[in-house]
């Protein structure tokens, strides 16, 4: 194993970037197993029964992740498959769409602002809120540099001459294309812009038969306000495609990785017909793929702790470690727990959400900030371990106020209008949820999973015309809210031990560091 790594990192061994082999890596991780292996057998106590039993569960582990491996090089395509390699463009492609959504949404941002707000110049804003050429970032934001409203319209034909220098240009990569999928692409791309260009077309003969500024202004943010979105998505579309050379973020080598890795398993799905097959090998491969992001990820903690800060690029690193996170460990489970075909299943909806990521992180919209570390705010458990103790306090009420020391019938409406109380929290917590873009996506599984079945089977048994309250036992009226109860407690309870470990790991982060910067 030492001469083959040695031989790949020489050169002297010859292997294919396009396919993903990763000799080297999977060599070295399969050293140092032998290698713990060997530390075993060498102790002073591997003779003894409980040390042989564990070193052979250990060989049996190392065999069953040697046949991983060669099923997963069995199952990769041949180069020749035409396997659609991960794009390594340079984005320029990109240059006019993005030249021509700066100048909209600048004049958009410039209408929008409060009355009052002065104008700059108009020969020193034309000039600052042009996009840098030189891809700086030192250029104006969106409405920092703006025409005076009666130039509206000057700006929209300088943005319909940029129009037409890139329907030119396709007219012209369209005559030299011959591949008919490329030429399609080109025909979608044409009629976009034309589109675009009859829309400007129109707002500039609504601008110029207008002389109010406030008027100016309310047409600009009305008319344009929908063509000002779409752009922004077509760019984020647009850089998206481009790859991690076209995309200026960091964040994007680890989600076009993880993307590609989800491609792989589908790949593996299409050329195998064993079930626990797939499982198995999904299974290994993510776990330990999400422990080399985990490792990643406490580098860049470790250096924020020893250094007080880090950059950037390794801000959007650790961020996009912790989004993804999460659902990688459903994926897991989905192994675990679940068939094939919500494995599958499963598989297609990582995809998409890592693409969505990906437009976000590589396009113009700003990136909503990423799950927060324990000291900057509160963290998906401790959030969620908030949120329970808040329904269990209005459950508490319920089993108190009606349930407990029920009097009469009223007791059991009592009882339905707290449970709706419930079922209003749930609903507002998800929604905030899924406004986060589901961040903490475990909560909402708790939530809809768990809670609401067993509140709508509470609200269901409480609305049955037949029972009668005041002839029911204490433990009759309760039982079914208790079960609620208990799912909660115990919820609470791992959240709780979750939170424990966690600020355990961030102290030997923390220890890791002073040893650091001591030695």
């Amino acid at each position: 194993l030492l001469k083959r790594i040695k031989d790949i990192r020489k050169g002297d061994v010859q292997i294919d970037t396009e396919q993903n082999i990763k000799q080297e890596q999977m060599l070295s991780e399969f050293r140092m197993e032998i290698m713990t292996i060997l530390l075993k057998l060498v102790d002073r106590d591997a003779t003894s029964i409980d040390k042989l039993k564990e070193i052979s569960q250990d060989l049996l582990r190392f065999k069953m992740t040697i046949s991983n491996e060669v099923m997963r090089m069995l199952m990769l395509p041949q180069a020749t498959s035409g396997k659609k390699a991960q794009p390594t463009g340079d984005c320029s492609e990109c240059d006019a769409l993005k030249d021509i959504s700066f100048k909209i949404e600048n004049l958009v941002a410039c209408a929008d602002k409060e009355e009052g707000e002065d104008a700059q110049e108009p020969e020193a804003d034309a000039e600052a809120a042009a996009p840098a050429e030189d891809g700086s970032s030192d250029k104006a934001a969106p409405g920092e540099v703006c025409m005076p409203p009666a130039m509206y319209a000057m700006d929209l034909i300088s943005v319909n001459e940029l129009i037409d220098t890139e329907i030119r240009d396709l007219y012209n990569n369209i005559v030299t294309k011959t591949d008919e999928e490329e030429r399609q692409k080109l025909f979608k791309k044409l009629d976009d812009f034309k589109s675009l260009r009859e829309t400007i077309d129109d707002m500039i003969t609504k601008l110029m038969s207008q002389t109010d500024e406030e008027k100016l202004k309310k047409l600009v943010t009305r008319s344009l306000g929908r063509v000002n979105t779409e752009l922004k998505t077509k760019l984020s579309d647009c850089q998206a495609q481009c790859g991690p050379g076209g995309c200026e973020s960091c964040a994007a080598d680890v989600l076009y990785d993880a993307i590609a890795k989800m491609n792989d398993y589908k790949t593996f799905f299409n050329n195998t017909d064993d079930e626990e097959a797939k499982k198995e090998f999904v299974r290994t491969d993510m776990i330990k793929y999400i422990n080399d992001n985990n490792n990643e990820a406490r580098e860049i903690l470790i250096k924020k702790a020893t250094e007080g800060a880090i950059d950037e690029c390794e801000q959007e690193k650790s961020d996009i470690y912790k989004m993804t996170k999460a659902p990688m460990w459903m994926l897991v489970n989905t192994t675990i727990f679940s068939g094939v075909d919500e494995l599958e299943v499963m598989v297609d909806a990582m995809i998409t959400q890592l693409e969505e990521l990906l437009k976000q992180y590589c396009g113009s919209d700003e990136v909503a900030p990423g799950p927060v570390d324990g000291d900057d705010g509160p963290n998906c458990e401790w959030e969620e371990y908030e949120q329970t103790k808040e329904y269990l306090i209005k459950v508490d009420e319920i089993i108190q106020e009606s349930l407990f020391k029920a009097k009469d019938d009223s007791a059991q409406m009592t009882a339905l209008l707290g449970f709706v109380d419930i079922q209003g929290l749930y609903d507002k917590r998800v929604k905030k949820l899924f406004e986060d873009e589901l961040v903490c996506p475990d909560e909402v599984k708790m939530i809809k999973k768990e809670y609401m079945s067993q509140l709508n089977k509470c609200m269901a048994e409480f609305m049955n015309g037949k029972l009668k309250f005041s002839e029911m036992s204490r433990l009759q009226r309760i039982s079914c809210t208790k079960e609620l109860r208990n799912a909660m407690e115990s919820r609470m309870g791992k959240l709780l031990q979750a939170e424990l470990e966690k600020s355990l790991n961030e102290i030997e982060v923390a220890s890791e560091a002073n040893a650091i910067k001591s030695g």
